[in-house]
């Protein structure tokens, strides 16, 4: 039997006190690593010991398998209404870790495959006194979990996500067209770091040449096709390779793409590199998906890369870095996505997050302060959309970080932008020379690293200039000219 921590046990004690206070869908939110399916898990065993009937709603096989695994923890029998392949899989690992199967057809706790459920809610018979819905943030009343909960109106809800928005920022309230009556909080995400139930993280957002004002939106987030269109680049994929090497060198990570085309040619770029990578998406069979899951967790293959499917609940400590070349409006996929890699392991000191998209400037630090309500999220006009949040990137190293007058990663000291001479500055302010000579090189570096004249022109504008197109031309042409020469 598994024992709850203290943050567990208070969750706990608040969803039981919103069913009493009369709310019939408490929303309950903790983030990725939290421990969600330790806790209705915990509610689940303590339900069917009164006999009650409970159906526990997931939409991808490792999510079934993972509930099942922690209902046996928990000396739950259960019955699993999923394909074939995902029963015999989930059998086997009980067999692994309990020398016995807690999978029962005759159980009225049932485990459920969304997409199968559907189709055979005729034919079950039971009818459940409570409902639990994992990544919840799927719930509505348009969608497959929807018309679940609709055929089981007098049933408690129970509607569990790490991210309390649905992926085009819309809330989760019944008004919003979701389920949620009320909401209730776990402890933050910072909370869990530095308690130590999630792990550190440094990230890293190297430059890149993404254009994302040219990539329509189609149902709040960017058009598929538009994004493959500008991130499916051999010099994007290249940096992504590089800078794995650079940063996270050996170290288990998964890569986030846009499709499986995109997913192929990041694929073949770290083979080339001589880097052993793996493609894992969702069409493949069970047992095929799981035997690449197997090796990435030995440490045989470095580099998964999928396009959405690890993207939420996947329970695997064993990701160390996390590679971001999918940009996003939704803040829900990009912290599910980061939250992947926060998962706590033996000899695991932190995580590493290469954001190639940009998506940490837009949406702010995984574990960022963020209020969370039932009304989703609230947009905010605001000059410049793809830096919405006060943060810092270092311009030699590129690690992102809360605001400081130094990086603290690699130590480069920032220059205060000049003030604007006013009466009440009594007293100068001496630059010293090692300041001057830092300046002077990362003002060199930001140069170097710029490929193209539209490089150039986006330079003079963070710099300031007043004529920042007329300057790129200059510094372009040089740039040429000495090429040619």
């Amino acid at each position: 039997m598994i024992e709850l921590h203290e943050h567990q046990k208070q969750l706990v004690a608040d969803i039981r006190e919103a069913y009493r206070l009369g709310f019939n869908a408490p929303l309950v939110v903790l983030p990725t690593g939290g421990g969600k399916t330790t806790i209705f898990a915990y509610i689940t065993a303590a339900a069917a010991e009164k006999g009650s009937c409970i159906f526990l709603i997931a939409h991808r096989s490792e999510l079934i398998k993972q509930i099942s695994q922690t209902l046996g923890r928990f000396d739950v029998c259960h019955n699993i209404v999923a394909p074939a392949p995902i029963i015999r899989q989930a059998t086997l690992e009980h067999f692994k870790e309990f020398q016995r199967s807690y999978i029962d057809r005759h159980s009225k706790v049932f485990v459920a495959s969304v997409q199968t459920i559907v189709r055979r809610m005729d034919a079950i018979k039971h009818i459940p006194s409570l409902l639990v819905v994992d990544e919840s943030h799927h719930l509505t009343d348009k969608t497959q979990w929807g018309k679940v909960v609709a055929r089981y109106p007098d049933a408690k809800l129970l509607p569990v996500t790490a991210t309390p928005i649905r992926l085009d920022g819309k809330g989760l309230g019944k008004h919003c067209g979701g389920f949620a009556d009320t909401i209730v909080m776990g402890q933050s995400m910072k909370w869990l770091i530095t308690n130590g139930y999630l792990c550190k993280y440094r990230i890293f957002c190297p430059p890149n040449n993404i254009d994302l004002k040219k990539i329509k939106t189609v149902m709040g987030d960017y058009k598929k096709d538009d994004m493959a269109e500008q991130v499916d680049k051999p010099t994007i994929t290249g940096d992504a390779v590089k800078h794995y090497r650079k940063l996270a060198d050996g170290k288990r990570a998964v890569v986030f793409c846009i499709n499986i085309n995109h997913a192929r040619h990041v694929c073949d770029e770290f083979n080339a590199n001589g880097i052993i990578a793996e493609i894992l998406e969702g069409k493949m069979e069970s047992g095929e998906r799981n035997d690449t899951i197997m090796r990435f967790r030995s440490g045989e293959t470095k580099v998964m890369v999928t396009c959405e499917i690890v993207s939420e609940g996947f329970d695997l400590p064993a990701i160390e870095c996390a590679i971001l070349l999918r940009p996003t409006k939704s803040l829900s996929l990009y912290l599910q996505q980061v939250g992947r890699a926060l998962r706590v392991l033996e000899g695991k000191d932190c995580a590493i997050i290469l954001d190639h998209v940009g998506a940490v400037m837009r949406h702010g630090l995984p574990d960022s302060d963020r209020e969370w309500t039932l009304d989703g999220v609230v947009k905010k006009k605001r000059k410049n959309e793809e830096q919405a949040v006060d943060i810092k990137r270092c311009h030699v190293c590129f690690f992102v970080h809360k605001p400081a007058p130094k990086c603290p990663a690699c130590g480069f000291v920032y220059l205060e932008k000049q003030k604007k001479i006013t009466e009440s500055d009594d007293d100068l302010v001496e630059i010293t020379q090692e300041q001057r000579v830092l300046a002077t090189v990362k003002r060199k570096k930001e140069e170097r690293d710029c490929k193209t004249l539209d490089d150039f022109i986006e330079l003079g504008k963070q710099r300031g200039y007043q004529y920042p197109v007329h300057w790129a031309r200059k510094r372009h042409q040089f740039r040429q000219g000495k090429k040619n020469g």
